[in-house]
């Protein structure tokens, strides 16, 4: 199994993270869905402060995932974070 993660700057309230289309086709390879209406299971990493959620997420449309509140709050002037898809 291949692993699917990226970086992406987080500073502010992001309620969405789009998946770039090199990581929707590495993870369609290994059989996760990234389209509408799936869900997904993500670990998430503030590279500032270590903290770490892993769960299921919803997939909106447009190729994104979802981040429900706490998430949210966690990521809030991050800098940095790692998304990998499990």
């Amino acid at each position: 199994m291949q692993l699917i993660e990226w970086e992406v700057n987080e500073n502010g309230y992001e309620e969405q993270i789009i998946i770039p289309k090199e990581q929707r086709d590495l993870a369609a390879e290994e059989g996760i869905g990234t389209e509408n209406k799936q869900k997904v299971a993500v670990r998430i990493l503030n590279l500032n402060t270590g903290e770490t959620y892993t769960g299921r997420l919803a997939i909106t449309g447009n190729h994104q995932i979802y981040l429900p509140t706490e998430i949210q709050k966690m990521l809030e002037d991050a800098g940095r974070i790692r998304i990998q898809l499990l």
